[in-house]
């Protein structure tokens, strides 16, 4: 018996796609600076068949409604049928030859994890060298539908530049699938004690220095010669925020002191200190201060002005 050879589909090619998919991601990863990971959000009107492929990275539908899969699995030759609702996952393992039915119209949110990316976190987390990942035709979990959700919001917002924060989830997701979906099952080693008081300032003066440019994880553990998976936890340890969170908090306070001292408009103000538009400092800004940058100027330039008048009396 002959067994076919299954098609190799780059996610990143829209040719590729075509092969498998009867229509192109309405949104896509494809063209941002991701570190490690890549999204697809799919919207298939009708029911469709896939030929036999396999991706090179690590697979994950992440099924948004109601929808009937079968899907067979070359390497066991087991088919697999069942309901998908809303959140329910399906992981695929790089390499592995699949060939999936979708009975139903269907929502889906795609990632693609690359192989080499979740081997320098097992080499950070475990004591094993290589971690096979056991496909998951069907489950229920709650973290990574919540990072996939939260990458293809970061996408809808034209957070495609904002390395860091998907690097962070990259990590997160990476560390999640090894200590549970791998036949290893590893216990993941854990630190208590967060930075040292060196490596904690070395981090965030590095973040405040560089906070306009489009940092990565990569970029800030780096200059304290730690790993990113343990740097970002450690990190939260330290300060109570994740480094995102911080370099957030950096750009805000730096936009404030810009709002008060110059004339700059805000959307000029939001590019010097790092935040993408005029509509991503918004946001940001009254999150982190209470109000909009509008009225922050607006009360500070009251404040002055009553400050002044009180000083010619």
């Amino acid at each position: 018996m002959t067994i076919k050879k299954p098609l190799t589909i780059n996610a990143a090619n829209e040719e590729s796609i075509l092969k498998i998919s009867p229509s192109l991601p309405i949104l896509s990863s494809q063209k941002a600076s991701w570190d490690g990971i890549q999204l697809g959000y799919y919207q298939h009107s009708a029911a469709f068949e896939t030929p036999l492929h396999c991706f090179p990275q690590h697979f994950i539908t992440i099924h948004l409604n109601k929808v009937t899969v079968v899907k067979e699995q070359v390497l066991d030759g087991r088919r697999q049928c069942a309901h998908f609702g809303n959140g329910d996952i399906c992981l695929t393992p790089a390499n592995t030859p699949v060939s999936v039915s979708l009975h139903d119209s269907c929502e889906l949110i795609c990632l693609y994890l690359e192989p080499t990316f979740m081997a320098r976190i097992t080499a950070e987390v475990t004591d094993f060298e290589r971690i096979e990942i056991v496909p998951q035709f069907k489950l229920n979990d709650p973290l990574i539908s919540q990072i996939g959700i939260a990458l293809k919001a970061k996408l809808e917002s034209k957070g495609v530049w904002d390395r860091l924060y998907t690097g962070s989830m990259a990590t997160a997701i990476s560390a999640h699938l090894v200590q549970n979906y791998s036949r290893e099952n590893p216990k993941v080693r854990s630190y208590h004690d967060g930075l040292s008081q060196a490596r904690l300032k070395q981090a965030t003066e590095y973040i405040n220095e560089h906070a306009a440019q489009n940092l990565s994880l990569t970029d800030i553990a780096t200059t304290v010669q730690m790993s990113p998976y343990y740097f970002n936890r450690l990190f939260k340890q330290s300060t109570g925020l994740t480094p995102h969170q911080y370099l957030i908090k950096c750009r805000t306070e730096q936009a404030k002191r810009l709002l008060n001292t110059t004339n700059l408009s805000i959307a000029n103000i939001a590019q010097q200190v790092g935040f993408v538009d005029q509509s991503h400092i918004a946001r940001h800004f009254k999150r982190q201060v209470g109000i909009p940058a509008s009225q922050f100027r607006k009360e500070w330039q009251d404040y002055t002005d009553e400050k002044q008048d009180y000083s010619r009396r």
